[in-house]
């Protein structure tokens, strides 16, 4: 539990110096198209907000339907908007792990998009993940086109704390 605490801490952090450096970017060149990315900066961006928070749904079995509101309200929101909302959800990964057990983590978790279920444990490792992708993809993006970006290195946290 411990290391995924850890990787929550991780995660949060990265992502919060991923938006930070983004916010100083113009926002045209963050609505151009990204070869390497979903399509655009902010599309990869609001896609990585918006998996962190489908999982975090899951995880706490709440009703996907609702979740990303309708959808193309929700991607609608601007960039500050998910700045915003990508802190609570990362907030509430820590929450939710300080409510849960290892029967918990076990336990089976549902993704209806697949065929077969994945633990809960692996659900978490997979929004970590994801986002660690995408982070990767929109500062290479940005450091390609000249952008100075930031580490976002593990250790660079730990360095930090």
């Amino acid at each position: 539990m411990r290391t995924l605490r850890q990787l929550c801490r991780y995660n949060a952090w990265a992502n919060a110096r991923v938006f930070a450096c983004c916010r100083g970017v113009d926002p045209t060149e963050l609505g151009a198209e990204a070869k390497g990315t979903l399509g655009t900066i902010e599309e990869t961006l609001k896609h990585l907000v918006g998996v962190e928070e489908v999982y975090l749904a899951m995880l706490r079995d709440r009703d996907l339907s609702s979740t990303l509101r309708p959808r193309e309200e929700y991607y609608r929101q601007d960039l500050a908007w998910f700045v915003a909302r990508i802190e609570e959800l990362d907030r509430g990964y820590l929450v939710l792990l300080e409510e849960i057990d290892e029967p918990f983590l076990e336990g089976e978790l549902k993704i209806p998009w697949f065929e077969r279920p994945i633990s809960r444990r692996d659900g978490i490792l997979q929004a970590l993940s994801h986002s660690a992708q995408h982070r990767a993809q929109v500062l290479s993006t940005l450091g390609e086109r000249g952008v100075e970006v930031p580490g976002v290195d593990l250790v660079v946290m730990v360095q930090e704390s």
